[in-house]
């Protein structure tokens, strides 16, 4: 079974041959990064004195003035102080200088529900813009195995960009107060996810999957009730899905936080995969439910056993994700964090992860009765419990 039989597999409970691998480029899945447009002129706007391009990993861009003229901003320099950048949506964010992640949200950018149509004008990003697209086309020229391509933003989705733009606060009031202004605002983000899809397919990528970034909750639970999520969030999401879909695309959704009670909506709406990197968070207990329902990809808990863990706990966890969030049937893929460093993950623990797989991830290796041998009902973030025994 090559790899995108092996995640479609998955996503559709048709007994893959192992569990399926996204770890950057050297899995299964192959991303297809759609990067930010080579004429955008980041900091040239009026009001947009101070503001560096929010760009990880940028050394050169088209300076403005303002920029020349100060010495402290010469070469890379400005990135080693603390600065405020700007990205596409015209979010800004903060930055503290030397940065190894990618900063935090800072002040909104659109304060006025009056001011939506100037704010979208300048900054709603042209996704028809062919030089966002020429890396994933170089990307593809280089890729000779079948993967499961998968396509990628250089930004968040709806509810994350929107959130940024009016202030987090500000957000969640907006969903009693001003729904329909945001509501629009969605729309703004899921028609660019869609245009993208939809001009990334007419310059020659062909992908398989489409891949939004979209948190939704915190530590102990969503940012808003299901009824209130699916009163304003229904409309954007099912214009990224089903567009998706009609244009033979899988939709995958990152997303940080207990969040299963959101689960039956995205599921109703037709999301295909959801990605946890904690999923001890919304706890295997709570995702239960949804198990074989739609496709978990996971990576070990990051705010625990895999950041804090031994590489032993680390490789016994693989198990209980394959248990826990999947079926025998498949419905499980291996998540490994993307950027390790900031989390300060022991590398131990990476190769745990992937030894892990190595023991636990064959199907057919699996002991049958380990698919039925009872889970603990009360899971503690800090213990990993043992594994099945090999025989009864």
């Amino acid at each position: 079974m090559n790899s995108k039989k092996r995640v479609k597999a998955a996503i559709y409970f048709n007994t893959p041959d192992r569990v399926p691998i996204f770890n950057k480029i050297s899995g299964d899945v192959f991303p297809l990064l759609i990067s930010y447009s080579k004429n955008w002129k980041p900091g040239w706007n009026e009001g947009e004195e101070d503001l560096f391009p929010h760009i990880r990993g940028i050394s050169n861009w088209n300076r403005p003035n303002w920029v020349i003229k100060n010495p402290e901003y010469e070469g890379s320099n400005w990135k080693r102080i603390p600065h405020e950048e700007i990205d596409e949506w015209g979010c800004i964010w903060n930055m503290k200088g030397n940065d190894q992640n990618m900063g935090h949200p800072g002040r909104p950018s659109l304060l006025d529900w009056n001011d939506f149509d100037d704010y979208f004008d300048r900054y709603t990003p042209d996704a028809s813009d062919k030089t966002r697209y020429e890396f994933a086309l170089d990307q593809l020229n280089n890729l000779h195995d079948e993967k499961y391509k998968t396509l990628h933003l250089n930004c968040n989705g709806p509810s994350q960009v929107i959130s940024n733009v009016r202030g987090f606060d500000r957000y969640l009031i907006d969903h009693r107060k001003h729904p329909n202004e945001l509501q629009k605002a969605l729309k703004k983000v899921a028609d660019y996810h869609v245009e993208v899809m939809k001009y990334a397919k007419k310059y020659g990528i062909n992908a398989d999957g489409f891949w939004i970034v979209d948190d939704l909750g915190e530590q102990t639970g969503p940012y808003f009730g299901q009824k209130l999520f699916e009163k304003i969030h229904e409309e954007s999401y099912r214009i990224i899905i089903d567009n998706a879909h009609d244009m033979g695309l899988e939709v995958h959704q990152h997303c940080c936080g207990k969040i299963d009670p959101l689960l039956d909506s995205l599921i109703k709406w037709g999301l295909d995969a959801i990605e946890l990197d904690s999923p001890r968070m919304s706890g295997y207990p709570d995702l239960r439910k949804y198990r074989g329902k739609i496709m978990f990809w996971g990576c070990v808990n990051i705010q625990s056993t895999y950041t804090l863990g031994t590489p032993e706990e680390v490789e016994r966890e693989v198990w209980h994700m394959i248990r826990n969030l999947g079926t025998k049937y498949g419905g499980y893929g291996a998540y490994f964090y993307d950027t390790p460093k900031d989390l300060n993950v022991p590398r131990k623990n990476i190769k745990a992860f992937q030894k892990g797989l190595d023991h636990f991830g064959v199907y057919s290796e699996i002991p049958a009765h380990w698919w039925n041998y009872p889970t603990p009902e009360i899971w503690k973030d800090d213990v990993v419990p043992l594994l099945p025994p090999n025989h009864l």
